[in-house]
């Protein structure tokens, strides 16, 4: 061996161990709507939280309304607003310390935006270093879905770290069995990394499964046999496969039903940007087509500004003539 091959090998070893250190699930966030699906999300970061020794920040916005006319901008209603918000801090506060007393090895905390949720949830990650997100699905996309994008949808495209879709009628709270596909090049070893760390915590295998279409057929292959190969002499248990499609959500869901898959791990950068306005891309399909819990992995560089619309919803009265 070369002393630039050695150079080239140790610095290759040393970064991805640094990114193994860096691999971590400390604090996680979940959304509450206070409906089952939010429910189903907070019995699922309790079982993470416990095995990953990770606290749990218990999520609730409240969004304003307001009257535009030629006075200014006016809350609807303050009185009532000010009561619902009353309400609802109440109602969190009280699940926070039911939560506490079935799970005391457990740590909660509540919070309470007031903003667009995107903007809320990115204050909460910045001041509180959370690590992952966690929010409930329907799965099931209505036009209004469509046309506004859903709660979770939100969740997951604007966050500033990774996201965890939790669908409504799942009780899969351990991932024994983990689908960790090679689509797309960006973070690969980082998503890799976190992959290994939900395994280990969980004492589970990954499945690394290779999708290509016929555009990027050699750059993922390559990318998805280095892969491979860095699995290979560690403590991971793994299995690999690679197809050729150019339909990527159907195989990966496809893949997932017919293995019984308890988590599919996916990579956020999505390379399937719209093609039309009522297009599907890949976010949308492996979410109406997957029954399983999700996680979309995104870096923290990843950061979306914030977003300047108004607070709550604008409700414009015509001057009067």
């Amino acid at each position: 061996m070369t002393w630039s091959e050695y150079c080239c090998l140790y610095l290759c070893t040393r970064n991805h161990n640094d990114m193994e250190k860096l691999a971590k699930i400390k604090t996680i966030l979940v959304a509450i709507d206070f409906t089952q699906k939010a429910d189903s999300a907070t019995i699922l970061a309790i079982h993470m939280a416990r095995r990953h020794h990770a606290r749990i920040i218990l999520f609730h916005n409240f969004t304003n309304f307001f009257i535009i006319d030629r006075t200014g901008r006016q809350v609807v209603g303050e009185e009532t607003v000010s009561k619902h918000y009353k309400e609802a801090e109440n109602s969190l506060e009280r699940m926070k310390l039911s939560l506490q007393e079935s799970y005391s090895d457990v740590t909660f905390l509540t919070a309470i935006g007031n903003d667009t949720i995107i903007n809320s949830i990115n204050k909460i990650i910045q001041s509180e270093g959370v690590d992952i997100v966690i929010t409930g699905t329907s799965g099931k996309q209505g036009i209004r879905e469509l046309i506004l994008g859903s709660s979770s949808y939100q969740i997951l495209t604007g966050t500033n770290c990774s996201v965890l879709l939790m669908p409504e009628n799942s009780q899969q709270y351990t991932f024994e069995k983990i689908l960790v596909p090679v689509r797309v090049l960006e973070k690969l070893n980082e998503k890799l990394a976190i992959s290994k760390l939900i395994a280990e915590k969980n004492k589970g295998f990954i499945s690394l499964l290779g999708v290509s279409g016929d555009e990027k057929i050699n750059e993922i292959r390559k990318a998805f046999i280095k892969t491979r190969e860095s699995l290979k002499g560690t403590d991971t248990e793994h299995y690999a496969s690679f197809v050729v499609s150019n339909d990527k959500a159907v195989e990966i869901s496809k893949a997932s039903k017919d293995a019984e898959f308890d988590l599919i791990i996916l990579n956020y950068q999505d390379e399937e940007s719209w093609k039309s306005f009522f297009a599907e891309n890949f976010f949308k399909q492996i979410i109406n087509n997957t029954s399983v819990p999700l996680l979309f992995f995104k870096d923290s560089d990843l950061i979306t500004e914030p977003n300047k619309e108004p607070l709550g919803y604008d409700i414009t009265m015509p001057f009067p003539g």
